[in-house]
């Protein structure tokens, strides 16, 4: 048996896809839950229940959604230890395309069938479990804004979706204020950073869309990847963009990376935090690895 999370907003079209597929094996049975049928928190109560009174038959968990939808359903069950599946129906799937899960159904769910789940790390910004990014700064604005900007209604039904973050950006980044930031890290170490614009935490190198902020992330290495920009202007901020998409910012003096497995964030002002793409709150915060904590097929 299969339980089967399903972002109304995104998701009804492919689950229907999903569902057709999984009908024509006599031997497959499956429960959805569509997140549009009830309160949020209500829903997870549903099938959390749902879940203990079957964990003995449940194969696995599938989430047709995008990174968000996924997100909560990691907050929510991954405690179960029951292998997770996602087929992306988001504008963004930064994390299916940081796992190179198909973005056709069919595919994705042929990948799930075939079993052999992955282990793969998650890290908690306070109490919230994340399985790609956490961004604290103009990244996080831009991030949560998004979420709720009327460009991405009409972007997403051009298929043009992923320019949602970018063109939020550049409404967010003309009146924001850089900030002082403190890192201090499990040794003991601290580093502190003028005119930080954002920080990137990484457990995979995608977010916005495709932007590869933290190159060198690996779900699978007990690490997290960190991105700073700091100690430059706005205009310089806007010639070092384009250089992200190329993998090239690394390379530049205004941009530090490092590695770390757990660190707290002290800010000059509390500063927003987004979770994959969701409002985690604001500064500061602690950050920790748990390495080979959620399977994945």
């Amino acid at each position: 048996m299969y339980i089967i999370i399903v972002n109304s907003h995104s998701g009804r079209l492919t689950f229907r896809e999903v569902s057709k597929q999984l009908s024509m094996n006599s031997d497959i049975s499956f429960v959805p839950y569509f997140t549009g049928d009830y309160q949020e928190e209500e829903l997870w109560t549903h099938a959390i229940r749902f879940i203990k009174e079957n964990i003995p038959t449940i194969q696995g968990i599938i989430i047709v959604g995008g990174d968000g939808t996924f997100h909560q359903a990691i907050n929510h069950l991954h405690n179960f230890e029951i292998p997770l599946g996602l087929i992306p129906t988001g504008s963004a799937n930064d994390f299916a395309k940081a796992l190179k899960i198909p973005s056709n159904e069919k595919k994705a769910l042929s990948r799930i069938r075939a079993g052999n789940p992955k282990t793969y790390d998650l890290f908690k910004v306070n109490d919230e479990w994340v399985h790609s990014l956490a961004g604290m700064g103009v990244d996080a604005e831009t991030a949560i804004k998004s979420i709720s900007s009327p460009l991405k209604k009409w972007l997403n039904r051009a298929f043009l979706g992923r320019l949602t973050y970018l063109l939020t950006f550049f409404t967010v980044i003309k009146d924001y204020k850089p900030f002082q930031m403190k890192l201090t890290f499990q040794d003991g170490e601290s580093l502190t950073y003028e005119r930080v614009w954002l920080l990137a935490i990484g457990n995979t190198a995608y977010y916005g869309g495709g932007i590869p902020i933290c190159p060198k992330a690996d779900p699978q290495d007990g690490k997290l990847e960190i991105t700073i920009v700091h100690s430059l202007s706005l205009i310089t901020l806007l010639f070092v963009l384009p250089t992200v998409f190329f993998r090239l910012h690394t390379m530049l003096p205004y941009v530090e990376t490092m590695q770390a497995k757990a660190l707290s964030v002290k800010t000059s002002q509390p500063v927003l935090v987004q979770a994959d793409g969701e409002k985690a709150g604001y500064t500061p915060q602690t950050i920790t690895i748990k390495p080979k904590s959620i399977k994945i097929f």
